[in-house]
């Protein structure tokens, strides 16, 4: 198939590539788009209790409807308390223009309510709350009020849920382009070296940049039809970039072999180049795939986001480099070498020619010779590298995040440390009734119910419709709510907390909203059965963090078992050895040992925060070790593709294990470890993001590549495949049958429809 293909696209090169171009500039113009409709990190599984309990309420109650987000408004000076009357002046100027807005649906402060809850300790700093109204669109919300924040000589900073997600959409599109700035020209310099000649090295890049412009395309369509992170747009530039240089280093090494062979036969070096490195790129894009479809198994979107991106930047990555390269390289023939240092090409060419002589079919041997010891040395180090994952602590995404500076992190710790209260964790419990939330015999129950939530430990405060005063008694409640005009401020304070068969009930405790302790104390709320006739769900910081963990523990092996099933059956289809596959699962998965190690040590335990300038709080982002660990599988299992492929061509040839071994790491050796390079720089690029979790990615990607890279694919794969030895290639009889009649496979040899290109023909205008 892939010779019929390669001859086809020889005969329409001209056709492909003018079709590539047009559809190139309708995909950027279209796909550029998408940075509009992305959304926030989501972090939440929308079936959870905490977020239909939120759901509920924000349904419920007209404030807190579906289209709309919070917004906080910081006012500080240091000079000022809040009660002065130059601060005072100055607060409720800014109040008043804010109200007028029609965005703003609710609006409370000090000086509305007179709580003390909106001050700071010190009284130097107040609070204004909103909640605004997004129908039309965060951004433009966003946009249209923070102009107004303006109140001399105060100093205003805006947080809460609306600046939060647009301070990071605003952050990863400032990283994006940043990290490209930094990375493109390093990649492009070195692809200058490793190829030796410019034309062949900016056939990568173009190819990357056909792969990301064809993934922002892909995923505005799919912002059509469901929620899209906005780090999904980094991702992007990650995977389809990566993925397209490693694609088109091998195509383009592979078809140079195959032109330095037969000179005259650019058609022929073209089908030989399909069936063999393309091939192998179509397997090592089924591959990543495979990896990734696991991500979209999970219930929160930033995963499902992330997922999709991936899948589609490595689908186009890998239809771009078998489709419009070889289109590309046919045009272009001998002239890919243009430009070429020529001295240093001849001596590569003088290395290929006799694999004997090479570095790396000596370093097969070696570790050959020493199989045992050096598989005991490197598992050991592997193991040794993972040991801080022993005590690995997860959290939610929140805003620690973002960059220190950023506003909406500014306020959240500000409230944390100076307002009364701000650093307990709060449960929010929606409760549904029979019938009027404030009748007499519902009020009973819900009597009975707070009754109980205030004897649990650590809980400083319940309020509720039965607890709105300290001091009244259950039958003072009923009378009120029976009477509502016999004490109006009551009445209207209940209108916050019940409407209809619903009502909210907030718990307070002294304790950090995090920890292990404030999660203790959701088990025990859900453990609290309510009267009979009531129905409760728990949500809440603490709660949502619990329900996040429990539903990523809960997914997770079902991610797994699909990945490793997936992968399990392309390996086998391409190699038909039962063996090979999970070696090649086992040995990824050791690997990454090492990294998550490796992120443990720097992020969580901080030792490297000064020169990747975050501050570590004592945990990782709970998401992801689940997206490095399905990206860097995925990529692990790429350069396991280009060797296998490579060995397997040898051993079909020879039948010597050992020597196919040798052959195919020397063959590839410097291909998979420049790709890696290649692939790590553009990765470790967002080690610079300014958004805590892009740079987890980052270095925990780039890490896990070049480890794989080198200590996997140059020690432990030589040594065990000699361990091994002819078990390498076993199959069960019935499986053998299997894939010699399915096995996805394709010989040099066969033909394709029509007949080959003569030299004439080569030489003839097109």
């Amino acid at each position: 198939m892939l010779l019929w293909l390669g001859d086809k696209l020889y005969r329409t090169r001209w056709w492909v590539v003018l079709l590539a171009v047009v559809l190139t500039v309708f995909m950027a113009l279209y796909g550029f788009q998408v940075f509009d409709a992305l959304r926030g990190i989501n972090i939440e599984d929308p079936h959870s209790e905490s977020v239909q309990a939120r759901d509920l309420l924000k349904n419920t109650f007209a404030s807190k409807g579906k289209n709309t987000d919070t917004v906080l408004v910081l006012l500080s000076d240091p000079r000022l308390v809040a009660t002065d009357p130059q601060f005072a002046q100055a607060a409720q100027q800014l109040s008043a223009t804010l109200k007028a807005r029609p965005e703003v649906s609710a609006f409370s402060s000090y000086y509305t309510t007179h709580s003390s809850s909106f001050l700071s300790h010190d009284k130097h700093q107040a609070l204004l709350y909103m909640e605004v109204n997004t129908s039309a669109g965060g951004t433009k919300v966003y946009d249209a009020l923070t102009p107004l924040l303006k109140a001399p000589p105060l100093h205003v900073d805006i947080g809460g849920s609306l600046a939060t997600d647009i301070q990071f959409n605003q952050q990863l599109e400032h990283d994006l382009a940043f990290s490209e700035t930094i990375a493109l020209p390093l990649v492009a310099l070195l692809l200058v070296l490793i190829f030796n000649g410019l034309v062949a090295a900016l056939l990568p890049l173009l190819i990357g940049g056909f792969a990301i412009v064809g993934s922002f395309a892909i995923l505005r369509v799919i912002t059509t039809f469901t929620s899209v992170s906005s780090f999904a747009t980094n991702v992007i530039t990650i995977i389809g970039l990566g993925l397209a240089i490693d694609y088109a280093l091998f195509i383009i090494t592979r078809f140079r072999e195959e032109l330095a062979s037969n000179p005259d036969q650019v058609s022929r070096a073209i089908q030989r180049t399909m069936a063999t490195a393309g091939r192998t790129v179509l397997f090592s894009g089924l591959t990543v795939c495979t990896s990734l479809i696991s991500l979209l198994i999970f219930p929160q979107d930033v995963l499902r986001s992330i997922g999709m991106a991936m899948i589609a930047s490595a689908l186009v990555a890998m239809l771009g480099s078998i489709t419009l390269l070889p289109a590309i390289l046919a045009l272009l023939g001998h002239r890919v070498n243009a430009l070429s240092i020529q001295r240093l090409l001849r001596r590569r060419q003088r290395s290929a020619s006799d694999t004997r002589q090479g570095a790396w079919y000596r370093l097969s041997y070696f570790v050959m010779r020493w199989s045992i010891p050096i598989t005991i040395v490197a598992i050991a180090f592997l193991l040794l590298l993972g040991t801080p994952f022993l005590h690995a602590s997860f959290s939610q995404t929140d805003e620690h995040s973002l960059p220190l500076n950023a506003s909406s992190r500014i306020v959240v710790e500000q409230l944390k440390q100076n307002f009364p209260d701000q650093d307990n964790s709060q449960l929010t419990i929606a409760v549904r009734t029979p019938g009027d939330a404030l009748s007499t015999e519902n009020l009973v129950k819900l009597n009975t119910y707070v009754s109980k939530l205030k004897q649990l430990k650590h809980v400083t405060n319940v309020q509720s419709v039965v607890s709105l005063v300290p001091g009244l008694t259950l039958a003072q409640y009923q009378q009120i709510y029976a009477h509502p005009a016999s004490n109006p401020q009551i009445t209207e304070a209940a209108k916050q907390l019940a409407k209809q068969n619903v009502t909210e009930i907030i718990l307070t405790a002294n304790l950090d909203a995090s920890s292990d302790d404030a999660r203790s104390l959701v088990k025990d709320v859900r453990a609290i059965s309510p009267p009979t006739g009531l129905s409760r769900m728990v949500g809440g910081t603490p709660a949502e963090e619990v329900d996040q963990f429990a539903s990523l523990l809960t997914t997770f092996p079902y991610a797994l078992l699909l990945m490793g099933v997936a992968i399990f059956v392309l390996l086998f289809l391409m190699t038909g050895s039962l063996i090979m596959p999970l070696k090649a699962i086992l040995l990824n998965t050791l690997s990454l040992t090492a990294t998550f190690g490796a992120l443990v040590w720097i992020f969580q335990d901080g030792h490297l925060q000064n020169l990747l300038q975050f501050r570590a709080f004592g945990s990782l982002d709970s998401t992801q070790p689940i997206l490095i660990f399905a990206i860097a599988f995925g990529l692990s299992m790429d350069y396991e593709v280009f060797l296998l492929s490579r060995i397997k061509e040898q051993f079909d040839r020879s039948g010597d294990n050992r020597e196919s071994v040798a052959t195919g790491l020397q063959r590839t050796g410097w291909l998979i470890t420049s790709a890696a390079l290649l692939l790590a720089i553009v990765v470790a690029a967002f080690a610079s993001s300014r958004i805590l979790v892009i740079q987890e990615i980052g270095v925990g990607i780039s890490l896990a590549i070049l480890m794989d890279a080198t200590l996997v694919r140059g020690l432990l794969v030589p040594a065990m495949m000699n361990l091994l030895g002819a078990w390498n290639w076993w199959a069960p009889r019935p499986l053998q049958v299997l894939w010699q009649r399915f096995g996805l496979r394709e010989s040099l040899e066969d033909q394709p429809t029509g007949t080959l290109y003569t030299p004439e023909e080569e030489a003839a205008p097109v």
